[in-house]
């Protein structure tokens, strides 16, 4: 195996207790992350909707095992109250998932105790400015960052938000930061109506052509920020 094979199935093993995505979303996000470095891209690394925080935590792990320290930190938004109510947007299968309280994979409507996240990184051994925690609903969070995201720049955005308003409104409030040829990862595009539907209707708004790109299995998606189709894809 290469190395950044080598140190996804580490970090997959490690972050484990504290992602719902699968282990191919996790190495895609790893490689992504590390691919930021390799073209000298500048700007943080931002994930919307983090539950336990095992896609940040593995983004940070990312660079302590390929350069033995944190180089760019992660910025961790989530309400850590849950998800807000789906809509006809979403799709039936997300109405019902939210009606299904007792399903076994509901996850208190994909709640993430906020004490227990902070415990999570201090066990992981991360700083508050290496995982930076930004708790509240987007509409309220962003805004208040939106200066210091917009002078810092974004090397890769990484969504997993669900539904269509959230997701809809980080890639319109967002991508304005994500530096050219910077990575935006979709979480949900396979997952959720709602997803797929906010990234077809944010691209199509804007006259974007950025290409969607699938993950293994099918397992999220991912699309690159550039203006206009190059010699390579």
């Amino acid at each position: 195996m290469s190395g950044i094979e080598d140190i996804a199935s580490r970090i997959v093993a490690e972050v484990k207790p504290y992602t719902m995505a699968p282990p191919e979303s996790v190495a895609t996000t790893v490689r992504l992350a590390l691919e930021t470095f390799e073209e000298n891209r500048n700007g943080d690394f931002v994930e919307c909707g983090t539950w336990m925080g095992g896609s940040s935590f593995a983004m940070l792990l990312a660079q302590r095992y390929k350069f033995g320290r944190i180089l760019k930190p992660v910025w961790m938004l989530d309400s850590f109250q849950g998800l807000p109510p789906a809509d006809d947007r979403d799709g039936p299968l997300a109405l019902q998932y939210q009606r299904a309280v007792d399903a076994p994979h509901y996850f208190d409507n994909c709640t993430a105790p906020l004490p227990q996240v902070r415990e999570a990184i201090r066990q992981f051994g991360f700083t508050d400015s290496e995982a930076i925690v930004v708790p509240g609903w987007f509409n309220d969070s962003i805004p208040v960052h939106r200066d210091e995201l917009s002078r810092r720049g974004i090397a890769l955005l990484r969504i997993d938000c669900d539904w269509y308003e959230p997701v809809h409104y980080v890639l319109t409030e967002l991508t304005p930061f994500v530096v050219d040829e910077g990575a935006i990862i979709l979480d949900d595009y396979y997952a959720w109506d709602g997803c797929a539907r906010a990234t077809h209707d944010f691209l199509s708004q804007n006259d974007f052509s950025w290409r969607i790109r699938s993950m293994e299995k099918f397992y999220g998606a991912w699309m690159i920020k550039r203006s206009h189709r190059v010699a390579a894809l």
